[in-house]
């Protein structure tokens, strides 16, 4: 039976005409000429009423707005005191952490990290040392070119002491740390 000789025929499709051809189930019902599939019963209609919504739940019918100024209304209550003083802590909290992070991320530090490496003896020491080794270096190196006597085996006794040098500094820095670096 086609769409068309339903909707002629009016009303309500009996159980045994209401098929769908392509719908998957498991569930088989032989047609007479292929595999029919039983369709979805009807959707139930919903009507709104009125009695509907008078089964809600209301506390008090006679509370309709709150006044927008309520926050600012003066404490009446043990509850309302005690809520004003948690909030009072929570924002204090919060504004004490986030100082902390700010101060953690500018530093917090009133000298510079430069400053503070400086000041230890063993990496003060080792900075002095480097910088006379690469100019006493750079020094006899220029001399040597300038006579014509550089060569590669003269800059690699150089690199050789500044490596050799560079060794001994780190090992007793590493060894010799002050606690606060």
């Amino acid at each position: 039976m086609s769409y068309a000789e339903v909707v002629a025929k009016g009303g309500p499709q009996d159980p045994e005409e209401a098929y769908v051809f392509l719908v998957p189930t498991s569930y088989f019902i032989r047609c007479e000429r292929s595999i029919c599939f039983p369709a979805a019963p009807p959707v139930p209609e919903i009507v709104p009423s009125d009695s509907s919504v008078a089964s809600l739940v209301d506390v008090d019918s006679g509370v309709s707005v709150v006044s927008s100024d309520f926050p600012n209304q003066p404490v009446k209550t043990y509850t309302q005191a005690e809520r004003l003083e948690l909030e009072a802590a929570v924002e204090a909290e919060e504004n004490a952490a986030r100082e902390a992070a700010a101060k953690k991320k500018k530093g917090g530090k009133s000298e510079s990290d430069l400053v503070v490496w400086l000041k230890d003896p063993v990496h003060s020491g080792g900075a002095i040392v480097s910088t006379v080794l690469v100019v006493g270096l750079g020094v006899v190196g220029w001399r040597k070119y300038k006579l014509g006597q550089f060569s590669w085996s003269t800059a690699g006794i150089g690199a050789g002491i500044l490596a050799g040098v560079s060794l001994v500094e780190y090992f007793v820095g590493k060894s010799v740390s002050l606690p606060y670096l």
